[in-house]
């Protein structure tokens, strides 16, 4: 089964961003839980988990190059969520 490039963002965002940025929680008052959300913090999420590598907080490890990579081409060709 081939999942979708945004079902595959989704799946990195569910896996490793709501848990501290969803909606019973929003660290740094960063909310990532909708599409518009997302959107408008897109150039937080490039910087801190792309060029600073310091995302997911306290296991920058859990996402590995692939993800990462997905992340840096979603910000690079404008950071859809459609």
């Amino acid at each position: 089964h081939v999942r979708s490039r945004r079902q595959r963002q989704m799946c990195i965002r569910d896996r490793h961003c709501v848990v501290c940025h969803g909606a019973a929680l929003q660290q740094k008052n960063v909310r990532l839980d909708s599409p518009e959300q997302v959107k408008a913090h897109a150039q937080q999420i490039y910087q801190q988990v792309v060029q600073l590598r310091k995302m997911p907080f306290g296991n920058p490890g859990a996402l590995n190059d692939d993800e990462r990579s997905m992340v840096k081409r979603w910000y690079e060709s404008g950071a859809s969520v459609n």
